[in-house]
């Protein structure tokens, strides 16, 4: 998930679990007597809302519906946050049919680029992914380094040599890429986040 969706999730959220939390309060205190005690005794539909909701058939039906409809586009939301945009397949290198078509591995490509990095001074291993749609692809790099790597050389490594070297591969203009630089300590990896574009 990019940034934008991301953060326009954490908003969304938000929003939403702060009305939930304030419609729950509202019935909590109404519940414990906070405007009176009759009123905490009262149903929650009114004589009203009952009597309308018995004239009109349809109106029972139109809540379970609606309900329906809530639940599963939560359940959409839920599985979109599971659902990777990791790139699977073949990269169609030749968009015209007529000319021929050359079909690329994704995992090829990521692990040539995997190789490239790897051979990086300093660099213990890389991990590649490639994601988004096939004709616009973007890279997710992860690097773990060791303590005598230079990581402002590597940064420019990976940015003016694998990364211009991947785009030749693919024959496109640009290959949008995000870098996490990992050091490593004693075996053990710590994250120091450079982000590479």
């Amino acid at each position: 998930m990019d940034r934008r969706a991301s953060r326009l999730n954490h908003v969304g959220l938000t929003l939403f679990g702060l009305a939930l939390v304030a419609a729950g309060g509202l019935a909590l205190l109404r519940g414990l007597g906070a405007w009176g005690r009759s009123r905490a005794t009262e149903p929650v539909l009114t004589d009203t809302v009952r009597r309308y909701a018995a004239e009109h058939a349809w109106f029972w039906p139109v809540v379970a519906g609606v309900a329906v409809v809530l639940a599963l586009l939560g359940l959409y939301w839920l599985l979109a946050q599971l659902r990777s945009h990791r790139l699977h397949g073949n990269l169609t290198m030749e968009p015209d049919a007529d000319e021929g078509e050359t079909r690329l591995s994704s995992k090829a490509v990521a692990e040539a680029l995997e190789s490239d990095v790897a051979a990086f001074p300093g660099v213990q291993g890389a991990k590649a992914r490639l994601m988004g749609p096939r004709r616009h692809p973007r890279v997710q790099l992860n690097v773990s380094y060791d303590r005598g790597a230079d990581t402002m050389a590597l940064r420019d490594d990976i940015r003016d040599r694998a990364i211009p070297r991947l785009r030749a591969a693919l024959g496109v203009d640009q290959v949008p890429a995000v870098v996490r630089l990992h050091l490593v300590r004693g075996g053990e990896p710590a994250e120091e986040r450079r982000t590479v574009r």
